[in-house]
This record gives C-alpha cells, sequence and structure tokens, in this order.
C-alpha cells in the first residue's frame, strides 16, 4: 500500500506493507525501484515502512529542506506519528546515513540498526577518494563499480512512462542537494557514531567498488559492538542483487 503522509511541513510518499513488528526502511540515493523482491520477502516477517526521500518519488521537497540533517530529524517525527516501538530501522547506501544521522540522535523507538554499505562518514585523508564519485562518471562505470553483475541491475529506461522518468531524474537532483559538498558525508558524524546504544549490523557486499569493504571497516570500528557481514556475489545494493540473503542476514540478526 502507497500513501502519503504529512509530516512536519513535509508530504512523503510511503510504502506501508505487511504486518507485525514495524521495519523502518530508508532506500539508496538510486531512489525505491521498481521489482522490489526484498521488500515483498520483508514484508513477508514485518510491517515494512518505506518513505521516498524528500524529492524522490511523490515526497515534497519544501524550499526550506535541504540536509541530511532535516530528513533524520523527519523521520524521527515520522517514527513518533507512526507510534513506533520496538522498530527495526534499516538503511541502504544514502538510506543508511540517514538511519545513522537518526540513530546518533535519539534510538527510543528503534530496538536495532541495520546499515548496508552506508555511506556518510569520511576514514581516509583529505585527498582521499572514499566514496566513488556518482555524478562525474558514466552510467557503465557506475553499474561496473555498484553491481558484482551489472546485467542484474539494467534498467530499460526507454521502456518506462514519462512520469517514471521524470521521477528518476528529480530523484537524482535531490540526492545532488543532500550529498554535494562536502560529497557524500558528514565531517563530524564519524565522531558520534559512539552514541550509537542499539545492536547494529553492518551488511556490505564483498565486490561494493561505490564504498569498498575497507571502508566498512571504519563504521565497524566507530560503532560500539557493531558487527560486519560481507555478502558474496553482491556489490553496492546487497539487498537489489541478493535480496533472498540480505533478507535472511536481517532476520537472523533481529532474532
Amino acid at each position: 500500500m502507497s500513501r502519503n503522509i504529512e509530516i512536519s511541513g513535509v508530504t512523503l510518499d510511503v510504502e506501508d506493507r505487511g504486518s507485525g513488528r514495524p521495519l523502518l526502511f530508508l532506500h539508496p540515493g538510486e531512489g525505491l525501484q521498481p521489482g522490489r523482491a526484498w521488500l515483498d520477502a520483508l514484508a513477508a516477517k514485518f510491517r515494512v515502512i518505506a518513505p521516498h526521500h524528500p524529492g524522490f518519488g511523490e515526497s515534497s521537497l519544501p524550499d526550506w529542506f535541504g540536509t541530511v540533517d532535516d530528513i533524520a530529524y523527519l523521520y524521527l517525527d515520522l517514527a513518533t506519528a507512526l507510534d513506533l516501538h520496538d522498530a527495526v530501522l534499516v538503511g541502504a547506501c544514502f538510506g543508511g546515513w540517514v538511519a545513522a544521522e537518526m540513530a546518533v540522535r535519539n534510538t527510543q523507538r528503534f530496538a536495532r540498526l541495520v546499515l548496508a554499505a552506508p555511506l556518510g562518514i569520511k576514514r581516509g585523508g583529505v585527498t582521499d577518494r572514499d566514496i566513488a564519485d556518482m555524478h562525474a562518471i558514466t552510467r557503465p562505470e557506475f553499474m561496473r563499480l555498484a553491481w558484482a553483475d551489472p546485467a542484474r541491475g539494467e534498467i530499460d529506461y526507454t521502456a518506462l512512462p514519462e512520469a517514471e522518468l521524470a521521477s528518476i531524474v528529480r530523484g537524482r537532483e535531490a540526492l545532488a542537494l543532500f550529498g554535494w559538498k562536502p560529497y557524500m558525508h558528514n565531517p563530524r558524524l564519524k565522531r558520534w557514531l559512539h552514541r550509537i546504544d542499539r545492536p547494529t549490523l553492518l551488511l556490505w557486499g564483498e565486490k561494493d567498488r561505490i564504498v569498498t569493504p575497507a571502508y566498512a571497516e571504519g563504521w565497524r570500528a566507530a560503532i560500539p559492538g557493531a558487527a560486519l557481514e560481507v555478502l558474496r556475489d553482491a556489490g553496492h545494493y546487497p539487498h537489489w542483487e541478493q535480496p533472498e540473503e540480505f533478507v535472511r542476514r536481517v532476520i537472523a540478526f533481529v532474532g
């Protein structure tokens, strides 16, 4: 079920599926793409709440709204409005960065945190490229870096309706707004990850070349007690490329 929810001056386009323990899923910078096998599999076990970020899908993007901090506070307000308790917070890629920003602020409504190849921190030196520049490379090069098998992520854009193409372009513009400068990270976030006080699982694709498994070690070292699991034959989007294994790992971690 898709519905619109008004939260703190923003209209959120929200996917709400399944029943049981609530799981708030925050999508990557590629958006909530069609063919969501991972979402259906999670909804068989949880009540999955998956908002389209502001500027993505049909979610509004007010002119006063423009930072990852804004999204984090918005989703904390969403969790309050939905009266979530003992929820699981899952974020992938850009959504993982947002989830981490939420968790360093307030984990009251969440019991577990899963971060799948999150962006958001700087691990190396000033001149080191920790995160591939997704805006400066060609689409074929991006697919090579992001997927273990690029064929799994291919989309025939010529077959998509104009409204869906417009939504994709709008989402890419929003991603640039939120993560352009500094590029896809918050220089201060790493210093506050010690505040995350919930069991945390980091899931990484073995063949992720957007943020490599070496980058994952920066997250594991900074979050108290965090566990890191690497999925074989997966790249930057393990929930898309290996949906069954991704969901199995989440269920096993949640218990």
